[in-house]
């Protein structure tokens, strides 16, 4: 497994850990059908070796989908989401929890929320957001 396959496994762990329910898509599903869900893209991604040679930095898009938008509902329980409190529902408060990201990092946080609203997603329109999420990684 490639270090940047570890790291999105261990996103993908401490997120099902700290929000029930979550779905999490390891790229861009077809459609997304039950929520919420999680799609982790690769963003910048740093190859430059770093800090003596042995380690990198990253960021990984963590693409929140929250629920249809049909959903009448729909804001109030994004702003459940976007809460960095809010326990079983919170990226920031999930991420925060175990920065980490179950042993896969040395430190990694929320550096951004951004697109924050009912957006066109795969056909349709769905409520969500996506957190922009930093870490850095040691290798041998």
């Amino acid at each position: 497994m490639s270090n940047y396959s570890d790291v999105l496994a261990g996103l993908q762990t401490t997120l099902e850990a700290g929000i029930t329910g979550v779905k999490v898509h390891l790229g861009a599903p077809d459609s997304v059908n039950s929520y919420p869900a999680a799609i982790l893209l690769p963003m910048n991604l740093d190859p430059r070796v770093a800090f003596s040679g042995n380690s990198f930095t990253g960021d990984i898009r963590i693409l929140m989908v929250i629920s249809s938008g049909k959903d009448e509902n729909g804001w109030a329980q994004l702003w459940d989401f976007l809460d960095p409190t809010t326990a079983n529902k919170s990226v920031i408060k999930a991420i925060e929890t175990d920065r980490s990201l179950n042993g896969k990092v040395d430190d990694s946080e929320i550096t951004s929320i951004e697109n924050i609203g009912r957006r066109e997603l795969g056909g349709g329109f769905q409520f969500g957001f996506d957190a922009i999420l930093h870490f850095i990684k040691t290798v041998a």
